[in-house]
């Protein structure tokens, strides 16, 4: 499984979690900056990131300011994959997380 790490010292918004997550995951270069975009990428649509599940995405040094919103955004790629797996569909997983350390 691969691991992705990322430090999020520097990040100040959410467009910089986007950024550099787009970065890591080799999404294509018209990859939406949004959290609807990433979990569409992320979970279901999978072929369109270099990086193909397995994978964890690890953020560390996470600023006061910006860790619930990136716990947020852990717990809904999560909900993603639940929804995933409920959908006729899909109705598998992908093993896909972010941990926010």
């Amino acid at each position: 499984m691969e691991t992705i790490s990322l430090s999020g010292e520097k990040w100040r918004t959410e467009q910089d979690f986007y950024d550099a997550l787009a970065v890591a995951l080799g999404c294509v270069d018209w990859h939406g900056r949004n959290a609807d975009a990433f979990l569409d990428t992320m979970v279901y649509h999978t072929d369109l990131n270099r990086v193909q599940p397995p994978y964890r995405v690890v953020i560390r040094d996470v600023s006061n300011d910006m860790r619930q919103f990136l716990t947020d955004f852990a717990s809904w790629v999560q909900d993603a994959r639940e929804n995933r797996k409920a959908e006729p569909e899909w109705g598998d997983d992908v093993d896909v997380a972010v941990l926010v350390a």
